[in-house]
């Protein structure tokens, strides 16, 4: 999609973000992203003899359940709870953003123009990044 560069706020970047096949594609990578690292967390939890129950876990329970246990140092305990909020933002609250429900958010929702859909799709970019290497290295541990 070419953009111009004009502003855009509110519901009308919302579908801007909607109607952009790269940004999609970004989302629905960071969809299956954030299923790998949920699976490699109970892998490692199971590698370790932890005896909660995992099958059904959020990503939320299983951070409380691994720092409960003593298996992340603090490093890695810090980045995973950062991940827990942008999974948050960005499966369950971009609509909500958008349409002014939600008030705090990580994203940026102000003085927007339709162009920044691009930094949109360059964040969720990164943040697959983020979560596929850390995905992979609990899955040496």
């Amino acid at each position: 999609m070419k953009y111009k560069g004009n502003s855009s706020k509110g519901i009308d970047f919302y579908y801007h973000l909607f109607n952009s096949k790269e940004f999609c594609i970004e989302l629905g990578k960071f969809t299956l992203l954030s299923s790998k690292l949920e699976a490699e967390l109970i892998l490692y939890y199971k590698r370790n003899n932890v005896k909660d129950t995992l099958e059904k876990a959020t990503l939320g329970k299983l951070i409380s359940i691994g720092s409960k246990n003593n298996l992340f140092d603090k490093n890695l305990s810090l980045i995973l709870n950062q991940f827990l909020i942008q999974r948050n933002e960005l499966t369950h609250n971009i609509y909500s953003i958008f349409r002014n429900i939600k008030d705090n958010s990580i994203l940026e929702k102000d003085n927007l123009l339709d162009s920044d859909v691009w930094t949109y799709t360059d964040f969720i970019y990164q943040v697959n990044e983020n979560f596929n290497h850390i995905s992979e290295i609990i899955k040496e541990k």
